[in-house]
């Protein structure tokens, strides 16, 4: 196998509108703590397939935005778009790349579009320069765990659903670390896979930050040398142990702390491996003698599946009309409250009233005149490893239920590929109510279908 990484600088100008929360009273952002990153590595198999794979630092690329990345990895790197998967961290401290992240801000809008633009511009950038760097590499792996993940959806004194901390729900500390090593046994690429909401800063923080994936591919980086990416896990319904500050040292911390675990990991991930056995016929007393036999050359496939399920939709969505008129009205009275210097409280909810009424808009427009989403399960193969990956926000357990049953030893099941269309949840869950599950348009019955589609690619990809 050969594999080669690129990577470009993404970092936006500061004051470009940065709208990761509804209940934020900032609009733009005050400057920039860290760069942000988009990574592409780029793998050929030993037969001369070719695909790759994308990182990018942003909270969400939509179904259209993610098809124009698709390709142009495709034309820069001699790819096939149906070979290219681009995921996003879901960092929610970064700017605004559509509408549906930036519907009630007014400020600086002229920002936004030759923003997305030049992001489009340095992921072509990263995917020339990583099939220029092709190079002969082995692939191993391994596991740890963190407890930086902790389920969300906790219930308030009045027993409803709501986004927090819920450490007795469900959540999944696996911590996967994928290295691919050139011929000095170092890694060129090394992948990390975890599931966790990055949303360790909250509404009052005003600096555009990678949050703690990109600290994690920093200390990764520093650790082993090579490009490191980080592929975002099924965390639709999981957060940070602290969430919602604003002190930028808290996403450092917590970031190093699982930058520190995954390069640990990464240590016991190389390729290399051997078997050992005691030599018969050569003990000494108290100490036993030993031979070994090295493994053989590690799986050099590269292969892609993919499949579209179609999950039915919601019949009670709303009228996306009246939706975006109600937004109209709430952004109006939302300016104007700030106008007449209102409390924080008054502006902050009527904030929330117009992201939401936006982001149901938004909804309907994009589902507008479907039965079913078609949802886009696309798979890929390095040697021993399968990547699997949807463009939603999957719940743990549809995350967990898709790696334990895949043919392959070392699985990554993740969210924010290839676009997005809001949560997939468990239908037990979507009983209990909540934020997650009222964006969500999928109808009950649509995580089965989705886990048992990723199911069919994981075996195409076998």
């Amino acid at each position: 196998m050969r594999a080669g990484v690129g990577r470009a600088d993404i970092t936006p100008p500061i004051g470009i509108p940065a709208g990761g929360w509804g209940n934020q009273l900032h609009e733009i952002s005050e400057g920039n703590d860290l760069e942000l990153w988009a990574t592409v590595l780029v793998v050929e198999g030993a037969d001369g397939a070719r695909a790759a794979i994308a990182d990018v630092d942003l909270c969400i690329l939509d179904d259209e935005q993610a098809e124009r990345a698709r390709s142009v990895i495709a034309e820069a790197a001699d790819v096939p778009s149906d070979s290219v998967a681009v995921g996003t961290t879901h960092n929610h401290s970064v700017p605004v790349t559509l509408e549906l992240g930036g519907a009630w801000i007014r400020r600086n809008r002229g920002l936004v579009a030759p923003y997305v633009e030049s992001v489009f511009d340095a992921i072509a950038r990263a995917a020339a320069e990583a099939a220029e760097r092709l190079q002969p590499v082995r692939v191993g792996t391994a596991r740890g765990s963190s407890p930086l993940a902790v389920n969300r959806r906790m219930t308030t004194a009045d027993g409803k659903a709501s986004v927090g901390l819920n450490p007795d729900g469900v959540s999944d500390p696996t911590l996967t670390v994928v290295r691919l090593d050139g011929g000095d046994d170092r890694p060129v690429a090394t992948i990390v896979h975890y599931a966790c909401h990055p949303i360790i800063l909250g509404r009052d923080n005003t600096f555009v930050t990678p949050e703690y994936p990109g600290i994690v591919k920093r200390v990764v980086e520093s650790a082993h040398g090579g490009h490191c990416l980080f592929m975002q896990g099924a965390c639709g319904d999981v957060g940070p142990s602290e969430l919602f500050v604003a002190e930028l040292e808290t996403y450092r911390r917590l970031g190093g702390m699982l930058g520190h675990e995954a390069a640990g990991v990464a240590h016991r991930a190389g390729w290399r491996a051997h078997r050992q056995r005691v030599r018969q016929g050569e003990e000494s007393a108290w100490i036993a003698s030993f031979e070994y036999e090295p493994d053989g050359e590690p799986d050099a496939t590269v292969a892609v599946a993919a499949e579209t399920a179609p999950l039915p939709l919601r019949d009670d969505l709303g009228d996306r009309r009246v939706w975006r008129e109600q937004a109209q009205r709430w952004e109006e009275e939302a300016y104007a409250a700030r106008g007449a210097n209102a409390p924080e409280g008054e502006i902050r909810e009527l904030t929330v009233r117009t992201k939401f009424a936006r982001m149901r808009a938004e909804r309907g427009d994009a589902l507008d005149g479907l039965d079913a989403y078609p949802l886009l399960v696309h798979g890929i193969r390095l040697g021993p490893v399968a990547l699997v990956g949807v463009p939603v926000e999957l719940f743990s357990e549809l995350g967990t239920t898709i790696r334990d049953s895949s043919p392959f030893a070392t699985t990554l099941v993740c969210s924010y590929w290839n676009g997005y269309r809001n949560y997939l949840p468990t239908d037990a869950e979507r009983e209990r109510g909540g934020y997650e599950t009222d964006i969500s348009p999928f109808r009950p019955g649509s995580d089965a279908i989705a886990t048992t589609a990723a199911g069919r690619v994981l075996e195409a990809l076998r």
